[in-house]
Protein backbone atom coordinates (compact mmCIF):
# COMPACT_ATOMS: atom_id res chain seq x y z
CA UNK A 1 0.00 0.00 0.00
CA UNK A 2 2.35 2.80 1.08
CA UNK A 3 4.49 1.48 -2.14
CA UNK A 4 1.75 2.60 -4.52
CA UNK A 5 0.91 5.98 -3.02
CA UNK A 6 4.83 6.66 -3.11
CA UNK A 7 4.73 6.37 -6.87
CA UNK A 8 4.38 9.42 -8.24
CA UNK A 9 7.48 10.22 -6.30
CA UNK A 10 9.39 7.56 -7.47
CA UNK A 11 9.19 8.54 -11.08
CA UNK A 12 10.01 12.36 -10.30
CA UNK A 13 13.40 11.18 -8.60
CA UNK A 14 14.40 9.12 -11.28
CA UNK A 15 14.06 12.14 -13.83
CA UNK A 16 17.09 13.93 -12.37
CA UNK A 17 19.74 11.42 -13.55
CA UNK A 18 20.94 12.39 -17.06
CA UNK A 19 21.95 16.13 -15.89
CA UNK A 20 24.16 14.90 -12.62
CA UNK A 21 26.15 11.91 -14.00
CA UNK A 22 28.69 11.48 -15.82
CA UNK A 23 28.76 10.17 -19.66
CA UNK A 24 29.57 6.95 -21.18
CA UNK A 25 27.87 4.83 -23.51
CA UNK A 26 27.03 2.10 -21.52
CA UNK A 27 26.02 4.67 -18.92
CA UNK A 28 23.79 6.49 -21.85
CA UNK A 29 22.32 2.93 -22.85
CA UNK A 30 21.03 2.50 -19.31
CA UNK A 31 19.87 6.45 -18.88
CA UNK A 32 17.70 5.68 -21.99
CA UNK A 33 16.10 2.43 -21.00
CA UNK A 34 15.65 4.19 -17.57
CA UNK A 35 13.91 7.23 -19.49
CA UNK A 36 11.50 4.69 -21.41
CA UNK A 37 10.34 2.66 -17.93
CA UNK A 38 12.56 -0.10 -19.34
CA UNK A 39 14.32 -0.99 -15.96
CA UNK A 40 14.36 -5.15 -16.01
CA UNK A 41 16.45 -3.86 -19.55
CA UNK A 42 18.59 -1.44 -17.80
CA UNK A 43 19.24 -3.46 -14.84
CA UNK A 44 20.11 -6.26 -17.07
CA UNK A 45 22.77 -4.22 -19.08
CA UNK A 46 24.99 -3.09 -16.31
CA UNK A 47 24.26 -6.24 -13.78
CA UNK A 48 26.43 -8.21 -16.15
CA UNK A 49 29.44 -5.73 -15.68
CA UNK A 50 29.13 -4.91 -11.82
CA UNK A 51 32.04 -6.60 -10.85
CA UNK A 52 34.44 -4.43 -13.07
CA UNK A 53 33.08 -1.05 -12.23
CA UNK A 54 31.23 -1.20 -8.75
CA UNK A 55 32.80 1.55 -7.03
CA UNK A 56 32.49 3.85 -10.08
CA UNK A 57 29.26 6.19 -8.52
CA UNK A 58 27.72 7.44 -11.44
CA UNK A 59 27.52 3.55 -12.44
CA UNK A 60 26.53 2.25 -9.12
CA UNK A 61 23.44 4.82 -9.08
CA UNK A 62 22.50 3.84 -12.25
CA UNK A 63 22.30 0.49 -11.08
CA UNK A 64 20.53 0.61 -8.04
CA UNK A 65 17.56 3.06 -9.83
CA UNK A 66 17.38 -0.03 -12.05
CA UNK A 67 17.51 -2.78 -9.36
CA UNK A 68 14.70 -1.47 -7.64
CA UNK A 69 12.83 -0.51 -10.29
CA UNK A 70 13.42 -3.80 -11.60
CA UNK A 71 12.22 -5.69 -8.44
CA UNK A 72 16.05 -6.69 -7.10
CA UNK A 73 16.19 -4.67 -3.92
CA UNK A 74 18.76 -6.40 -1.97
CA UNK A 75 20.93 -5.40 -5.27
CA UNK A 76 19.66 -1.40 -5.14
CA UNK A 77 20.76 -1.23 -1.68
CA UNK A 78 24.04 -2.23 -1.68
CA UNK A 79 24.51 -0.08 -5.21
CA UNK A 80 22.77 2.47 -3.23
CA UNK A 81 25.35 2.13 -0.14
CA UNK A 82 28.30 2.20 -1.57
CA UNK A 83 27.23 5.71 -3.76
CA UNK A 84 26.78 7.46 -0.43
CA UNK A 85 29.36 5.90 1.65
CA UNK A 86 31.92 7.50 -1.28
CA UNK A 87 29.47 10.25 -1.94
CA UNK A 88 27.62 11.28 1.16
CA UNK A 89 26.63 14.81 -0.08
CA UNK A 90 25.25 13.12 -3.08
CA UNK A 91 21.24 14.58 -2.12
CA UNK A 92 19.90 12.05 -4.68
CA UNK A 93 21.45 8.62 -4.12
CA UNK A 94 20.30 8.92 -0.63
CA UNK A 95 16.67 9.65 -1.95
CA UNK A 96 16.91 6.69 -4.34
CA UNK A 97 18.46 5.00 -1.02
CA UNK A 98 15.42 5.77 1.04
CA UNK A 99 13.05 4.11 -1.70
CA UNK A 100 14.94 1.29 -1.40
CA UNK A 101 14.86 0.93 2.34
CA UNK A 102 11.44 1.49 2.01
CA UNK A 103 10.86 -1.20 -0.30
CA UNK A 104 12.76 -3.55 2.06
CA UNK A 105 10.25 -2.85 4.85
CA UNK A 106 12.48 -0.71 6.79
CA UNK A 107 10.49 2.33 7.41
CA UNK A 108 12.53 4.23 9.98
CA UNK A 109 15.82 3.76 7.54
CA UNK A 110 13.86 5.39 4.74
CA UNK A 111 12.57 8.06 6.40
CA UNK A 112 16.23 8.96 7.72
CA UNK A 113 18.10 9.00 4.41
CA UNK A 114 14.93 10.91 3.09
CA UNK A 115 15.17 13.50 5.33
CA UNK A 116 18.94 13.98 4.57
CA UNK A 117 18.25 13.98 1.13
CA UNK A 118 16.23 16.81 1.79
CA UNK A 119 18.40 18.63 3.56
CA UNK A 120 20.40 18.57 0.60
CA UNK A 121 21.26 20.74 -2.53
CA UNK A 122 18.80 19.04 -4.64
CA UNK A 123 16.52 20.54 -7.49
CA UNK A 124 13.18 22.25 -6.53
CA UNK A 125 11.03 18.75 -7.73
CA UNK A 126 13.66 16.47 -6.47
CA UNK A 127 13.28 18.44 -3.36
CA UNK A 128 9.16 18.28 -3.65
CA UNK A 129 9.39 14.64 -4.31
CA UNK A 130 11.16 13.67 -1.08
CA UNK A 131 9.07 15.74 1.38
CA UNK A 132 5.80 14.08 -0.23
CA UNK A 133 7.28 10.95 0.21
CA UNK A 134 8.43 11.93 4.22
CA UNK A 135 4.91 12.76 4.41
CA UNK A 136 2.93 9.89 3.07
CA UNK A 137 5.89 7.60 5.29
CA UNK A 138 4.57 9.87 7.97
CA UNK A 139 0.99 9.51 7.41
CA UNK A 140 0.41 5.91 7.28
CA UNK A 141 3.48 4.76 9.47
CA UNK A 142 3.97 8.13 12.00
CA UNK A 143 7.46 7.86 13.79
CA UNK A 144 7.58 6.43 17.48
CA UNK A 145 7.65 9.73 19.63
CA UNK A 146 8.67 13.06 19.35
CA UNK A 147 10.66 14.16 16.15
CA UNK A 148 14.19 16.65 17.70
CA UNK A 149 16.44 18.64 15.04
CA UNK A 150 18.44 21.21 15.24
CA UNK A 151 21.71 23.18 14.24
CA UNK A 152 24.15 25.15 15.43
CA UNK A 153 26.23 28.08 13.14
CA UNK A 154 29.16 30.10 13.60
CA UNK A 155 31.02 32.92 11.22
CA UNK A 156 32.18 36.07 10.72
CA UNK A 157 31.45 39.18 9.26
CA UNK A 158 32.16 42.64 8.12
CA UNK A 159 29.48 45.41 7.95
CA UNK A 160 29.94 48.87 6.74
CA UNK A 161 26.80 50.12 8.93
CA UNK A 162 26.72 48.48 12.15
CA UNK A 163 24.08 51.01 13.41
CA UNK A 164 22.18 51.50 10.24
CA UNK A 165 23.07 55.01 10.29
CA UNK A 166 23.33 58.62 8.28
CA UNK A 167 26.71 59.25 6.99
CA UNK A 168 25.71 62.84 7.29
CA UNK A 169 27.70 64.92 9.83
CA UNK A 170 25.29 67.86 9.42
CA UNK A 171 21.99 68.70 8.44
CA UNK A 172 19.17 71.25 8.76
CA UNK A 173 16.86 71.09 11.11
CA UNK A 174 13.37 73.08 9.11
CA UNK A 175 11.50 73.20 12.64
CA UNK A 176 14.29 75.80 13.77
CA UNK A 177 14.12 77.81 10.72
CA UNK A 178 16.67 75.48 8.76
CA UNK A 179 19.44 75.77 11.34
CA UNK A 180 22.20 73.34 10.77
CA UNK A 181 22.63 70.33 13.17
CA UNK A 182 26.45 68.79 13.84
CA UNK A 183 25.40 64.98 14.37
CA UNK A 184 27.35 63.15 16.64
CA UNK A 185 30.07 60.55 15.41
CA UNK A 186 28.57 57.96 17.74
CA UNK A 187 25.19 58.31 15.84
CA UNK A 188 26.83 58.38 12.31
CA UNK A 189 27.88 55.24 9.82
CA UNK A 190 30.32 53.13 11.97
CA UNK A 191 31.80 50.14 10.58
CA UNK A 192 33.20 47.08 12.65
CA UNK A 193 34.33 43.61 12.23
CA UNK A 194 32.20 41.31 14.21
CA UNK A 195 31.91 37.36 15.32
CA UNK A 196 28.47 35.65 15.24
CA UNK A 197 27.12 32.41 16.36
CA UNK A 198 23.70 31.05 16.49
CA UNK A 199 21.61 27.90 16.91
CA UNK A 200 18.21 26.52 16.78
CA UNK A 201 16.40 23.86 17.52
CA UNK A 202 12.88 22.53 15.88
CA UNK A 203 10.62 19.65 17.73
CA UNK A 204 7.61 17.91 16.39
CA UNK A 205 4.89 15.88 17.63
CA UNK A 206 2.36 13.84 15.95
CA UNK A 207 -1.33 13.98 17.31
CA UNK A 208 -2.76 11.75 14.31
CA UNK A 209 -1.79 10.92 10.87
CA UNK A 210 -2.57 14.52 9.77
CA UNK A 211 -2.07 16.69 13.00
CA UNK A 212 1.16 17.62 14.56
CA UNK A 213 2.28 19.66 17.02
CA UNK A 214 5.45 21.91 16.08
CA UNK A 215 7.70 24.08 17.98
CA UNK A 216 11.03 26.18 17.07
CA UNK A 217 13.62 27.99 18.80
CA UNK A 218 16.74 30.43 17.88
CA UNK A 219 19.18 32.04 19.32
CA UNK A 220 21.50 34.04 17.58
CA UNK A 221 24.37 36.55 19.11
CA UNK A 222 26.46 39.19 17.27
CA UNK A 223 29.81 40.53 19.00
CA UNK A 224 31.75 43.43 17.03
CA UNK A 225 35.56 44.23 17.64
CA UNK A 226 35.10 47.56 18.15
CA UNK A 227 31.24 49.27 18.19
CA UNK A 228 29.96 47.04 21.55
CA UNK A 229 27.02 49.05 21.98
CA UNK A 230 26.02 47.69 18.85
CA UNK A 231 26.45 44.07 20.30
CA UNK A 232 23.43 42.19 19.34
CA UNK A 233 21.14 38.91 20.86
CA UNK A 234 18.03 37.88 18.82
CA UNK A 235 15.71 35.48 20.30
CA UNK A 236 12.53 34.11 18.88
CA UNK A 237 10.34 30.80 19.27
CA UNK A 238 7.20 29.51 17.94
CA UNK A 239 4.87 26.89 18.91
CA UNK A 240 1.90 25.90 17.04
CA UNK A 241 -0.29 23.06 14.67
CA UNK A 242 0.32 21.85 11.66
CA UNK A 243 -2.08 19.81 9.28
CA UNK A 244 -1.31 18.16 5.89
CA UNK A 245 -3.46 16.67 3.41
CA UNK A 246 -1.88 15.11 0.58
CA UNK A 247 0.31 18.03 -0.72
CA UNK A 248 -1.33 20.95 1.03
CA UNK A 249 -0.17 21.80 4.31
CA UNK A 250 -1.78 24.59 7.19
CA UNK A 251 0.15 25.95 10.37
CA UNK A 252 -0.76 27.79 12.67
CA UNK A 253 1.02 29.15 15.36
CA UNK A 254 2.02 31.57 18.20
CA UNK A 255 5.35 33.77 17.82
CA UNK A 256 7.88 35.70 20.62
CA UNK A 257 10.71 37.36 19.51
CA UNK A 258 13.22 39.47 21.56
CA UNK A 259 16.04 41.46 21.20
CA UNK A 260 18.91 43.46 22.94
CA UNK A 261 21.12 45.65 21.66
CA UNK A 262 24.43 47.09 23.68
CA UNK A 263 23.68 44.63 26.82
CA UNK A 264 20.14 45.82 27.24
CA UNK A 265 17.10 45.06 26.42
CA UNK A 266 15.17 46.65 23.32
CA UNK A 267 12.11 45.46 21.69
CA UNK A 268 10.36 41.93 22.07
CA UNK A 269 7.47 41.26 19.64
CA UNK A 270 4.63 38.73 20.64
CA UNK A 271 1.57 37.46 18.02
CA UNK A 272 0.26 34.62 16.06
CA UNK A 273 1.26 33.43 12.22
CA UNK A 274 -0.68 31.37 9.93
CA UNK A 275 0.81 29.86 6.24
CA UNK A 276 -1.08 27.63 3.84
CA UNK A 277 1.34 25.77 1.53
CA UNK A 278 0.16 24.11 -1.64
CA UNK A 279 2.30 22.12 -4.03
CA UNK A 280 0.63 22.45 -7.39
CA UNK A 281 3.06 19.99 -8.86
CA UNK A 282 6.45 18.40 -9.10
CA UNK A 283 7.65 21.91 -9.81
CA UNK A 284 5.73 24.85 -8.24
CA UNK A 285 4.73 25.13 -4.90
CA UNK A 286 2.17 28.40 -3.76
CA UNK A 287 1.83 30.01 -0.66
CA UNK A 288 -0.40 32.50 1.17
CA UNK A 289 0.79 33.98 5.05
CA UNK A 290 0.01 36.08 7.32
CA UNK A 291 1.39 37.90 10.57
CA UNK A 292 0.31 39.82 13.66
CA UNK A 293 2.42 40.76 16.39
CA UNK A 294 2.48 43.30 19.26
CA UNK A 295 5.73 44.91 19.30
CA UNK A 296 7.19 46.80 22.30
CA UNK A 297 10.33 48.91 22.73
CA UNK A 298 11.79 49.09 26.51
CA UNK A 299 11.90 52.84 28.03
CA UNK A 300 10.31 53.79 24.67
CA UNK A 301 6.35 53.40 25.12
CA UNK A 302 5.85 55.96 22.05
CA UNK A 303 7.43 53.89 19.76
CA UNK A 304 4.97 50.49 20.42
CA UNK A 305 3.15 49.91 17.49
CA UNK A 306 0.54 46.98 16.22
CA UNK A 307 2.09 45.14 13.12
CA UNK A 308 -0.20 43.22 10.24
CA UNK A 309 1.36 40.94 7.42
CA UNK A 310 -0.46 39.65 5.05
CA UNK A 311 1.32 37.99 1.38
CA UNK A 312 1.52 35.26 -1.15
CA UNK A 313 4.02 33.78 -2.14
CA UNK A 314 5.20 31.12 -5.26
CA UNK A 315 8.15 28.95 -5.99
CA UNK A 316 9.18 26.98 -9.24
CA UNK A 317 12.15 25.33 -10.95
CA UNK A 318 12.11 25.33 -14.83
CA UNK A 319 13.38 21.58 -15.65
CA UNK A 320 15.09 18.76 -13.81
CA UNK A 321 18.60 20.93 -13.30
CA UNK A 322 17.70 24.19 -13.46
CA UNK A 323 17.59 27.13 -11.76
CA UNK A 324 14.73 27.41 -8.30
CA UNK A 325 12.67 31.15 -8.51
CA UNK A 326 10.71 32.19 -6.04
CA UNK A 327 8.53 35.71 -5.25
CA UNK A 328 6.49 36.92 -2.62
CA UNK A 329 4.29 39.87 -2.44
CA UNK A 330 2.98 41.59 0.86
CA UNK A 331 0.97 44.29 2.28
CA UNK A 332 2.09 45.16 6.11
CA UNK A 333 0.51 48.09 8.31
CA UNK A 334 2.36 49.12 11.91
CA UNK A 335 0.20 50.97 14.13
CA UNK A 336 1.05 53.22 16.81
CA UNK A 337 -0.57 52.26 19.81
CA UNK A 338 0.06 56.03 21.00
CA UNK A 339 -2.26 58.53 18.73
CA UNK A 340 -0.11 61.31 19.48
CA UNK A 341 3.25 59.10 17.82
CA UNK A 342 1.53 58.20 14.22
CA UNK A 343 4.53 58.94 12.94
CA UNK A 344 6.37 55.41 14.40
CA UNK A 345 3.19 53.37 12.71
CA UNK A 346 3.34 53.13 8.63
CA UNK A 347 1.65 51.61 5.69
CA UNK A 348 3.61 49.82 3.15
CA UNK A 349 4.38 47.54 0.46
CA UNK A 350 7.05 44.60 -0.33
CA UNK A 351 8.31 42.32 -3.03
CA UNK A 352 10.81 39.73 -3.09
CA UNK A 353 12.30 37.75 -5.57
CA UNK A 354 15.34 35.34 -5.41
CA UNK A 355 17.15 31.98 -7.51
CA UNK A 356 18.74 29.39 -6.60
CA UNK A 357 21.38 27.51 -9.37
CA UNK A 358 23.05 24.01 -8.16
CA UNK A 359 26.09 23.85 -10.00
CA UNK A 360 27.06 20.28 -8.63
CA UNK A 361 26.42 17.92 -6.11
CA UNK A 362 27.37 19.94 -3.66
CA UNK A 363 27.80 23.62 -4.88
CA UNK A 364 24.95 26.12 -5.87
CA UNK A 365 24.65 29.66 -5.54
CA UNK A 366 21.33 31.94 -4.72
CA UNK A 367 20.88 35.73 -5.19
CA UNK A 368 17.61 37.99 -3.89
CA UNK A 369 16.55 41.18 -4.46
CA UNK A 370 13.80 42.70 -1.48
CA UNK A 371 11.77 46.12 -1.66
CA UNK A 372 9.46 47.93 0.62
CA UNK A 373 7.96 51.03 -0.25
CA UNK A 374 6.71 52.79 3.63
CA UNK A 375 4.19 55.26 4.34
CA UNK A 376 4.41 56.66 7.64
CA UNK A 377 1.52 58.36 9.58
CA UNK A 378 1.52 61.75 11.05
CA UNK A 379 4.56 64.57 11.05
CA UNK A 380 8.07 63.84 11.81
CA UNK A 381 9.16 65.70 14.23
CA UNK A 382 12.02 68.77 13.68
CA UNK A 383 11.72 68.01 10.05
CA UNK A 384 7.93 69.12 9.16
CA UNK A 385 7.37 66.22 6.81
CA UNK A 386 5.17 62.75 6.56
CA UNK A 387 8.41 60.62 6.12
CA UNK A 388 8.41 58.41 3.00
CA UNK A 389 11.39 55.54 2.85
CA UNK A 390 12.26 53.43 0.14
CA UNK A 391 14.37 50.47 1.07
CA UNK A 392 16.16 47.91 -1.81
CA UNK A 393 18.12 44.72 -0.05
CA UNK A 394 20.19 42.78 -2.24
CA UNK A 395 22.28 39.74 -1.44
CA UNK A 396 24.33 36.94 -3.18
CA UNK A 397 26.88 33.99 -2.41
CA UNK A 398 27.43 30.59 -2.37
CA UNK A 399 26.64 27.54 -0.36
CA UNK A 400 29.03 24.76 -0.43
CA UNK A 401 26.78 21.69 0.63
CA UNK A 402 30.53 19.50 2.44
CA UNK A 403 28.17 16.53 3.57
CA UNK A 404 24.23 16.50 4.60
CA UNK A 405 25.34 17.72 8.01
CA UNK A 406 27.51 19.97 7.33
CA UNK A 407 27.34 23.44 4.83
CA UNK A 408 29.32 26.52 4.51
CA UNK A 409 28.41 29.92 3.26
CA UNK A 410 29.72 32.84 1.37
CA UNK A 411 27.64 35.72 0.72
CA UNK A 412 27.39 39.94 0.60
CA UNK A 413 24.31 41.99 1.31
CA UNK A 414 24.24 45.48 0.50
CA UNK A 415 21.03 47.66 1.86
CA UNK A 416 20.09 50.91 0.57
CA UNK A 417 17.17 52.64 2.37
CA UNK A 418 16.42 55.99 0.90
CA UNK A 419 14.08 58.39 2.85
CA UNK A 420 12.89 62.10 2.48
CA UNK A 421 13.83 62.51 6.38
CA UNK A 422 17.67 62.64 6.28
CA UNK A 423 18.14 60.89 9.73
CA UNK A 424 17.19 57.47 8.01
CA UNK A 425 18.65 57.67 4.91
CA UNK A 426 21.57 55.21 4.45
CA UNK A 427 23.70 52.34 2.80
CA UNK A 428 25.10 49.48 4.29
CA UNK A 429 27.18 46.85 3.05
CA UNK A 430 27.62 43.33 4.86
CA UNK A 431 30.17 40.48 3.72
CA UNK A 432 30.07 37.00 5.90
CA UNK A 433 31.17 33.51 5.50
CA UNK A 434 29.17 31.00 8.20
CA UNK A 435 29.79 27.46 8.70
CA UNK A 436 26.52 25.54 9.86
CA UNK A 437 25.97 22.14 11.26
CA UNK A 438 22.73 20.37 11.82
CA UNK A 439 21.78 17.95 14.02
CA UNK A 440 18.42 15.07 13.74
Amino acid sequence: MLAGRLSAFTVALVCFVAQARAQDALLDDARARLNRRDAAGAYALLADVEAQRAGDAAFDYLLGVAALDAGHVTRAIFALERVVQRQPQDALARAELGRAYLAAGDVEAAREQLRLAGRGNVPAAASAAIEGAIGVIDQVAPPAGPQLSGYLELGGAYDSNVNSATQQGEFAIPAFGGVLFQNTPENRQRHDLSAFAAGGATAEARLSPSWQLVGTANLRAAVNRVVHDMNTVLVDATAGLRHTAGMHRQLVALQNNTAWVGGGLYRTASGATAQLQSQLDATLQASAFGQWSRQSYKGQAERNTDRLLLGLGLAGQSGGAGPLGYGSAYAVRERSREPAFAHFGHRGVGLRLGMEQRFAAAVGAFAEWQYELRHYGGTEPFFDRARRDHQNDVSAGLRWQADPRWQLVAQARRTRAASNVVLYDYARNVFQISAQRSFQ
